[in-house]
C-alpha cells in the first residue's frame, strides 16, 4: 500500500535534517482536523513546541518559522502504541526494522522484552536492552522484563525495574511443570503488586498442552495440520481462570495476553467486573483470521501461540473490543521469513510461533472496527493507544493529544484505500498473512515526539533517534 507521496496541504516542504536536530528547534502546527481522544472528538489545531504539545486549541495563530499541516478532512489521532512485539535476534527484525513497519502504520511506542540470557541477571539484561534501543531504535521503547516461569529468586530484582522505569515482567504459564511453581508465583505477583509492577502472563496450561501433544504423537498426527489440537482451547480456559483467580487472591496487577477465545474471555469477566487490577489484549491475528486457514497446504504460515479459533471466538473477540472488556488490541509481532515458517521440519513439538503485524494492525483495525461495525473513534483510540499508555504507567505522557504530552500524533485519512501486500511490509518478514486484503483508513503521517518520522510508508526517522520511555509503577488508583 503506497501512500508515501500523498500531499497534506500548503507548507509541507520536506525537512531535510536529522530528527535529532530537527527536534530541538520543532514548531509545528496541525491545522483543521479533527483531534480523537479517547474521552472525545473536536475540531481543533494542535501546536508542537519541540517534543511537546503545548496547544490544543479551535484556532491557533501560527508562530514565526513553524511548519503548518494541513490536516482538513483528516483525522489527528495519538501516535499508536503497541506494547507487545517480539524485537529479539531470535526473529528477524530488529528494533530498526521493526520501528520502521511501526511508524508507517502509525504506531509510535513499542513494547518488547528484555530477556535474561543463561547468567545473566535481570538487570544485566535491562542494561543490555537499554543500550539497543539507544542504537537502533526509531520508534520510543517500553521493555518488559522475561521473568519465564516464575521463580522467588526473581523478586529481589523487581525494585531496580521500579526505579529504572520499566516496572513490568512476564510470565508463562505454559511450561508441563508449571504447577510445581505456583507457590513461587503466588510470592512474585505479591512482591509485584507491593513494588508497583504490572505482571503479564501467557494463559496455557502446560500440563493440558503436554497431554494434548503425547496423545496426538501416539496417532503419529504431528504434523502441523493438528497444531490446533495440540494447543486446545481447554488450556488457555484453564490457565486464564487460575490467572484470574490468582489476581482475585493477590490484588497484583496483571495482564493477559493475546487472548484468543470466547471462554477464556468468559473466565476474565468476574474478576473484571470485582474492579480488580485485570486487563486483557487480543492480537489481530484472533480478529481477522479463523482457523479454516488451518487446513490448506500453507496452515504453517499461520501458526501463532494460541493457535487460530473459530469464527464464533473471532465474533467474541471483536465483541469484546466492541464493549470494553478487552482492554486494548497488540500485535505481537513475531515475525519469519516464509521459507522459515514453510520448513518442512517443523511439527507440533517444533514450531516457529508469530507473523509480521507492526504495519498494517491499526489500518486493518480501523478499516474492520470503524468502517466495518461501526466502533466509534474514541474507541479505536482507547484500543490503539490510551488503555495500553494507562496500563503501563504511560499515561498522559502518551496515549491522548493534550497539552503537555509528547508530540505523537498521526495524521489518518479514514476514506484513504489500499490493498495488504507483503512486499511493502517494511519488516524484514517477506509475506503477509493478510495478503490482498482491502482497506479504508490508512496514516499518513507520524510524528513521534515533534519529529515527522514517517510520510505514508516513506519512513525518515534514524536509528537511535527513538528513546526509552520511562513509566510510572502501578499503584492502586491507577
Amino acid at each position: 500500500m503506497g501512500v508515501a507521496g500523498v500531499a497534506l496541504g500548503a507548507g509541507n516542504d520536506p525537512v531535510h535534517a536529522t530528527p535529532r536536530a530537527r527536534q530541538a528547534g520543532s514548531r509545528i502546527v496541525i491545522r483543521g482536523g479533527r483531534v480523537v481522544n479517547a474521552d472525545g472528538i473536536r475540531a481543533a489545531d494542535v501546536r508542537i513546541e519541540g517534543d511537546r504539545i503545548v496547544e490544543v486549541a479551535a484556532s491557533i495563530p501560527v508562530p514565526a518559522g513553524a511548519r503548518v499541516i494541513d490536516a482538513r478532512g483528516r483525522l489527528v489521532l495519538p501516535g499508536g502504541i503497541d506494547p507487545h512485539t517480539h524485537l529479539q535476534p531470535a526473529f528477524v527484525d530488529d528494533l530498526t526494522s521493526g520501528s520502521r513497519a511501526a511508524l508507517a502504520g502509525g504506531i509510535t511506542t513499542l513494547g518488547t522484552f528484555s530477556a535474561p540470557r543463561r547468567d545473566e541477571s535481570p538487570e544485566a539484561a535491562l542494561d543490555r536492552m537499554t543500550a539497543l534501543v539507544q542504537q537502533q531504535a526509531i520508534a520510543d521503547f517500553i521493555l518488559h522484563t522475561n521473568a519465564g516461569t516464575p521463580r522467588a529468586e526473581f523478586i529481589p530484582s523487581l525494585p531496580t525495574l521500579v526505579a529504572r522505569g520499566q516496572p513490568s515482567i512476564k510470565v508463562f504459564m505454559v511450561g508441563a511443570d508449571f504447577g510445581a511453581s505456583l507457590g513461587a508465583f503466588v510470592q512474585l505477583l505479591e512482591a509485584a503488586r507491593d513494588a508497583g509492577v504490572v505482571t503479564l502472563v501467557h494463559c496455557e496450561d502446560g500440563a493440558l498442552l503436554a497431554a494434548a501433544v503425547r496423545r496426538l504423537v501416539a496417532e503419529s498426527r504431528t504434523s502441523l495440520a493438528n497444531y490446533g489440537e495440540s494447543r486446545p482451547v481447554i488450556a488457555e480456559v484453564a490457565a486464564t481462570q487460575q490467572a484470574a483467580a490468582l489476581c482475585e487472591s493477590t490484588r497484583a496487577p496483571m495482564h493477559v495476553v493475546h487472548l484468543s477465545s470466547a471462554r477464556a474471555l468468559d473466565a476474565c469477566r468476574a474478576v473484571r467486573k470485582a474492579g480488580l487490577p485485570f486487563t486483557m489484549e487480543t492480537r489481530p491475528l484472533y480478529l481477522h483470521l479463523s482457523d479454516d486457514k488451518m487446513r490448506g497446504p500453507d496452515a504453517p504460515l499461520y501458526v501463532g501461540q494460541p493457535p487460530l479459533r473459530s469464527r464464533d471466538d473471532v465474533e467474541a473477540m471483536w465483541a469484546g473490543i466492541l464493549d470494553g472488556s478487552i482492554d486494548f488490541i497488540a500485535t505481537d509481532h513475531a515475525p519469519w521469513t516464509r521459507a522459515q515458517k514453510l520448513d518442512p521440519e517443523l511439527s507440533i513439538t517444533r514450531v516457529r510461533p508469530g507473523v509480521s503485524n507492526l504495519q498494517h494492525m491499526l489500518p486493518m483495525f480501523f478499516s474492520e472496527g470503524v468502517h466495518k461495525r461501526r466502533m466509534k473513534l474514541e474507541r479505536f483510540v482507547a484500543a490503539t493507544s490510551t488503555n495500553a499508555a494507562r496500563r503501563f504507567g504511560l499515561y498522559p505522557r502518551k496515549g491522548v493529544i493534550a497539552e503537555g504530552s509528547d508530540a505523537d500524533v498521526v495524521i489518518w485519512d479514514p476514506a484513504l484505500r489500499g490493498v495488504v501486500r507483503g512486499e511493502d511490509d517494511l519488516s524484514n518478514s517477506d509475506y503477509s498473512v493478510y495478503e490482498g486484503w482491502q482497506v479504508t483508513g490508512w496514516p499518513i503521517m507520524t510524528i513521534r515526539r515533534g519529529d515527522v518520522v514517517a510520510m505514508g510508508t516513506s519512513v525518515t526517522g534514524v536509528p537511535g533517534s527513538g528513546q526509552l520511555a520511562r513509566r510510572s509503577r502501578w499503584t492502586s488508583g491507577a
